[in-house]
């Protein structure tokens, strides 16, 4: 009776317990659930439906690029197979020579050293033998823009102006006083003919008369609102947002066409401290 009591109690065992799982992903199942179906199956996660047609969230450029896609592949892998292929060429013969008359890593070291120094050895030919004539061409340059600094050719309007200014009052100085030395001495020889003598005209030093427009730099047509200086217009919706530039830094980039800097005073003279890429003035 013990024995036959005692052989069903072996077939119940306590069971180590599990510390895995239990939740619903881990049951199998025979069809895919239409909800988060893309977290059972190994596939993109975007659906045929989405990938293929348009989308609220597509842009219309991403259609047209997946449309062209392969187009564009294949393009670019010709053009890659094409530049590998001539680049292996050119270079083919280069290297076997290279290999030929330079066996060894050593070897290989020198050659590109003696490479080098056959192109600063080339360079310096080459300056030694232009440096004169570009220097000539620099000195004369620099003689034409000297010689419009004193033509008065990059003075501003104000700057026109006071010069203006100065010289007629200089003028009306010299004639007053050569009128008074005249009047003068003609009062005191009590003859006309006198005061004619002082009223003679030199003809080697006849005054320049002052020229009525001054052409200067400051008079060209320049900036983004000036009629002058546009030509034929544009489409608004092509003129570029004023923040499009990898070149400044976030925010406001200003005016450039009218130099106004996008900064305060203060920080406006450390620009070089405050941007990726300093753009220096250019007026």
């Amino acid at each position: 009776m013990a024995i036959r009591v005692s052989q069903p109690l072996r077939a119940f065992r306590l069971a180590r317990a599990l510390r895995a799982g239990g939740a619903d992903d881990a049951k199998p199942r025979w069809t895919l659930p239409e909800a988060d179906y893309h977290k059972y199956t190994y596939q993109p996660s975007i659906p045929d439906k989405h990938f293929n047609i348009g989308h609220w969230n597509y842009a219309p450029i991403t259609m047209w690029l997946r449309a062209r896609r392969p187009a564009m592949e294949k393009v670019l892998g010709d053009v890659w197979s094409t530049l590998k292929c001539t680049g292996n060429a050119v270079s083919a013969p280069v290297m076997g020579v290279v290999e030929t008359n330079l066996p060894g890593f050593g070897y290989k070291v020198l050659g590109a050293l003696g490479a080098l120094l056959g192109y600063n050895l080339f360079v310096m030919n080459v300056t030694s033998r232009t440096e004169a004539w570009m220097f000539l061409e620099k000195l004369r340059l620099y003689a034409v823009g000297d010689e419009l600094v004193h033509k008065g050719f990059f003075m501003s309007d104000a700057e026109d102006a006071d010069t203006r200014k100065e010289a007629f009052d200089h003028t009306t100085e010299r004639l007053n006083s050569l009128w008074e030395e005249a009047i003068a001495d003609a009062t005191q020889a009590r003859s006309f003919d006198r005061l004619c003598q002082h009223l003679e005209v030199d003809p080697s030093h006849l005054p320049d008369l002052p020229a009525p427009i001054s052409w200067r730099f400051s008079m060209m047509p320049y900036g983004r609102d000036d009629p002058d200086a546009k030509t034929f217009g544009f489409a608004a919706v092509d003129t570029p947002g004023s923040s499009n530039t990898p070149l400044l830094d976030l925010g406001s980039t200003g005016d450039y066409i009218d130099r106004q800097d996008n900064k305060s005073n203060p920080i406006r003279k450390g620009r070089h401290m405050y941007t990726a890429a300093y753009l220096p003035p250019t007026k």
